[in-house]
C-alpha cells in the first residue's frame, strides 16, 4: 500500500540532507504576500512549522502505538497539510499515507510508515533549520 522512497542514496554527504526534502519554490512563490518593513515571512512560516510540528508528530507516534485510527487520520492530516504548504513534500505525502491509514483503520503497516516519516521530519527540520541560520531567505529554489 505505501509508496516507498530509496533513502539509500538520498543524502547529499555535503550536507547530510536529502537535497529535494524541501520544495523552496513554494517558499518562494509566498514571497509576493511579504509587506515592506515587515519581518521576512517565509522565516517567520519556517520557524511556527519548527515550532508546531514536534508536538503533531508526537500525537501521531501515540496514535499509532494506541492503533487509534481517527487519532492518527486528524494528526497526519495536520501535518501534511501544514508540510506541503512550506514546500516539503517528501514528508507532506507520507503524511498523506499515513492519514489514509487512518481513514481506512489499516494500521498494520502504520509503524514502518511512522519510522519513515520521523526519518524525512528530521531532514525537512534540518533543512529549515540550516536555511533559518543563513544571513539570507530562503535557498532560491
Amino acid at each position: 500500500m505505501t509508496n516507498q522512497i530509496d533513502t539509500s542514496t538520498a543524502d547529499n554527504p555535503e550536507t547530510g540532507v536529502h537535497p529535494d526534502v524541501v520544495d523552496w519554490s513554494v517558499l518562494d512563490s509566498l514571497k509576493v504576500l511579504q509587506k515592506p518593513g515587515r519581518p521576512d515571512m517565509c522565516r517567520t512560516l519556517m520557524k511556527a512549522y519548527l515550532d508546531s510540528i514536534p508536538p503533531l508528530m508526537e500525537r501521531t507516534r501515540e496514535a499509532v502505538s494506541a492503533s487509534d485510527s481517527d487519532a492518527l487520520r486528524n494528526t497526519a492530516h495536520s501535518m501534511k497539510s501544514s508540510s506541503l504548504a512550506i514546500g516539503a513534500v517528501i514528508f507532506g505525502k507520507t503524511c498523506a499515507e499515513l492519514e489514509l491509514l487512518g481513514k481506512t483503520n489499516t494500521l498494520e503497516e502504520a509503524p514502518e510508515l511512522l519510522r519513515r516519516a520521523e526519518n524525512e521530519l528530521a531532514a525537512t527540520c534540518a533543512a529549515l533549520n540550516k536555511a533559518l541560520a543563513s544571513e539570507g531567505t530562503v535557498p532560491s529554489p
